[in-house]
């Protein structure tokens, strides 16, 4: 494809010197001509111009005056002066203030005159590349800066992991070790060693539990490995998260309420996937809710065959930046005082992997979930499955 020309405005009081500048011209650029500034203005308005070349001598306004009202509005155009040797001060001023590029005496050469117009072509096609080249640099800046906020922000993640996975990974251990040494060299028997058996057991648990929390978020990332999914009735999977959480419901003296309509029918899923999302949502819930508080599970069959499951509570909620970073693995506000030993006490954090866990299960399914809270008014978390986990394949209701 051949290069488009450039755009070339002449601007002179006099028509056949326009009409001269056309017809010589007109193989090498597409010229524009106009006898009055008023009109070249316009034309710079509609039109696409590179270069324009003014008389200094016209009726309105001078040369001078002409392009420097370009300068201001039209910064990008090249600007030429054409004038008679008597002018030379006024194009003295208008070269020292930067109105123009070069200028031009009149009579002038043809040679001469083509000469300025392909220098002046290159210093226009010089700066256009300079501003692209610019544009180009702030807009990799802008990448860039990007790109660094990601890094600043992983690496807080990584500090509070640090952090937290130091207290939640020797907290046990040290009570394990501890109790275990203690009943090696005890000479005492009975109940009180069957209470550090006990306590024991409890601690391994709990690092069993974040052990397995963690594997499951990588395995998560192990896209290769398809799912495995199959018909289940939704509501019986509901029931049974629910029964997985009863005893801390109980020991916490909340209300766990179902709202589990009897149409909700069979769902083509990976059962034990769903069932830890739903039972991670509803431990997050009873961990941050007060005591006596309510935590509510309803599910529903959507029009295009799909299914939304949404868990909330009464809790504490969250602030509009924790919010935003719920998903993060890790995240947990980084309040590492707010780490316990416990699965289910009240405002108590782990790993910060629970819910990063939860959205890349659903996400696997080809759902989505999404988080409503707000501080000190509870939350509301919800799962969103599709209509269709493959082409060949309707959830049944």
């Amino acid at each position: 494809m051949a290069k488009s020309k450039h755009c070339l405005l002449v601007v002179d009081d006099e028509p056949d010197l326009v009409q001269s500048v056309q017809d010589l011209l007109r193989f090498d650029y597409r010229v524009l001509g106009a006898t009055r500034a008023t009109e070249g203005l316009k034309i710079m308005e509609r039109e696409p111009v590179q270069i324009v070349m003014t008389d200094q001598r016209m009726p309105e306004m001078t040369g001078v005056e002409f392009l420097k009202i370009l300068r201001e509005s039209y910064p990008d155009v090249t600007r030429l002066l054409f004038t008679a040797y008597a002018d030379i001060e006024a194009v003295t001023d208008a070269i020292n203030q930067g109105n123009v590029y070069r200028y031009i005496s009149k009579p002038w050469e043809p040679h001469d005159l083509r000469e300025v117009l392909r220098q002046a072509v290159e210093y226009h096609d010089l700066l256009a590349e300079r501003k692209k080249l610019l544009t180009e640099l702030q807009e990799s800046n802008r990448q860039l800066e990007g790109v660094n906020q990601e890094l600043r922000r992983a690496n807080d993640l990584k500090k509070g992991f640090i952090r937290v996975a130091s207290h939640e990974l020797r907290t046990p251990l040290t009570i394990v070790l501890g109790l275990s040494d203690l009943a090696q060299h005890s000479t005492e028997a009975g109940s009180q060693l069957r209470q550090w058996l006990e306590r024991i057991h409890a601690g391994s648990l709990r690092l069993n539990e974040r052990v397995d929390l963690m594997i499951k978020l990588l395995l998560a990332d192990r896209f290769d490995r398809p799912l495995h999914p199959r018909e289940v009735e939704l509501a019986d999977l509901l029931k049974k998260a629910a029964a997985d959480v009863a005893t801390f419901i109980e020991q916490r003296k909340q209300t766990l309420v179902l709202d589990l309509p009897e149409d909700l029918g069979t769902i083509h899923v990976e059962p034990g996937k769903l069932h830890d999302c739903v039972v991670q949502l509803l431990v997050n819930a009873v961990k941050f809710t007060p005591d006596a508080g309510s935590i509510h599970v309803s599910a529903r069959r959507l029009p295009d065959g799909g299914a939304e499951i949404a868990v909330t509570d009464t809790g504490v909620g969250m602030d509009a930046v924790s919010l935003a970073r719920v998903w993060d693995p890790f995240f947990t506000r980084f309040d590492v005082s707010r780490h316990s030993s416990g699965v289910f006490e009240f405002d108590r954090r782990g790993l910060g992997l629970g819910l990063s866990v939860v959205k890349a299960f659903v996400e696997m399914h080809g759902g989505r979930v999404r988080a409503q809270s707000e501080a000190d008014k509870g939350s509301t978390f919800t799962i969103v499955l599709p209509g269709k986990s493959d082409p060949g394949h309707s959830y049944q209701v």
